[in-house]
């Protein structure tokens, strides 16, 4: 692992390279801009960790100062083979299995200054309401306890010292757009009680044709990945979705088109089958025990044929089809739809990104907010 340098965003952001068992380098980025902050709040001190989608990479650095003027520390991971992380000779984007990137997941989390251990991490109960039922109880019984002894204390003439305050792990929220949302589920769901909460924009949970239509394709792809698996498939990228974001063209974004090519990377069935597989397991069901928040476009627009249409739609997704399988998430699946939003609802015009930056953020500081949710228990146990 090397040491933290200026990266390609500027020198409000810095690079990490973290070297992986594989041998292919991930990328850690973080904020390290000093832009004002937002008074403290249950956000604050807190970890985000971002991980990018299919033919992606962090660039969206709004959406970093956004996090760090809520006191939040931001990071963003270059998954091996993307962005950052791509070297000479490289299969851009190529993946066997979604579990490929815990190494880099892992890795990032040490970097963080995460414990990331299996073994330390707590599993909760199945049922997320049991999940948070019982940390409402126990943090009901640890204030009655403090309060009693206190009151004893007081009758008796001692003092004690305070020791709830001893320093605890931050709070992490996991973020991810499209591919990155389906592996961060599924890491998610294969480690409880490492995160706090999840927050998932536009995540690839389904096939775009919907489950029947991965039902039938599935096999196939399956089958090429025993004789061709790093064969490109067709393209079907009509270039849209660069269309819409890119400053070349309608879009307000600048980044690098070698790391996010117009048309995407070639798709190869190895890929495609490690994605089919994800998806068939958020849909016999993750059950997530922790909040997880869904963004999404109110629209899909799925044509062959440009149509100023694209320009208001999530033109990579069948938004329907992922809004529905997102209750096979777990049990607190909130479902956030945001009216003309793009793919990447962070990259939509400025007004659809104030929408989707204010419902993020409330969402999250409701679900950080202990004393709430302590208050929301004791009245419910009256």
């Amino acid at each position: 692992m090397t040491a933290w340098q200026q990266d390609v965003l500027g020198p409000d952001f810095e690079q990490l390279t973290l070297d992986l068992p594989s041998g292919s380098p991930a990328t850690l980025v973080r904020y390290a801009g000093n832009a004002p902050q937002w008074p403290e709040s249950p956000i604050t001190g807190a970890d985000i960790l971002y991980v990018h989608g299919w033919s992606d990479y962090f660039f969206q650095h709004e959406l970093a100062e956004f996090w760090h003027r809520s006191g939040a520390n931001f990071y963003a991971l270059d998954l091996h083979n993307y962005g950052r992380s791509l070297r000479p000779g490289m299969a851009p984007g190529q993946v066997t299995s979604l579990t490929d990137y815990d190494a880099d997941i892992s890795a990032a989390l040490t970097a963080m200054g995460r414990s990331v251990a299996p073994e330390e991490v707590m599993v909760l109960p199945a049922a997320t309401g049991e999940a948070e039922q019982h940390s409402f109880e126990l943090a009901f019984l640890e204030e009655a306890r403090h309060r009693l002894g206190a009151a004893f204390d007081a009758l008796t003439g001692r003092e004690r010292p305070d020791h709830r305050d001893v320093p605890r792990e931050r709070p992490l929220i996991l973020l991810g757009h499209s591919t990155g949302g389906l592996t961060l589920s599924l890491w998610a769901a294969r480690h409880p009680g490492a995160a706090a909460a999840v927050v998932l924009n536009s995540p690839w949970l389904e096939f775009q044709a919907s489950e029947v239509g991965r039902a039938m394709v599935a096999p196939l792809i399956q089958a090429r990945t025993w004789f061709r698996p790093l064969a490109p498939l067709p393209g079907i990228d009509p270039g849209f979705y660069t269309r819409a974001v890119s400053k070349k063209f309608d879009g307000e974004w600048d980044y690098e088109s070698e790391w996010r090519p117009d048309r995407g990377f070639p798709v190869t069935p190895s890929f495609l089958n490690a994605v089919f597989q994800g998806q068939a397991q958020v849909a016999r069901g993750l059950d997530l025990q922790v909040p997880v928040l869904v963004m999404l476009s109110d629209k899909s627009y799925l044509q062959p044929k440009w149509s100023s249409s694209a320009l208001a739609a999530d033109v990579v997704l069948n938004v329907d089809a992922v809004a529905h399988r997102a209750v096979d998430l777990g049990r607190l699946v909130t479902l956030q739809r945001i009216p003309g939003a793009f793919h990447d609802v962070f990259l939509s015009p400025g007004g659809i990104r104030a929408q989707a930056y204010a419902g993020m953020g409330r969402w999250v500081e409701a679900v950080l907010d202990t004393s709430l949710h302590r208050q929301w228990a004791e009245r419910a146990a009256r």
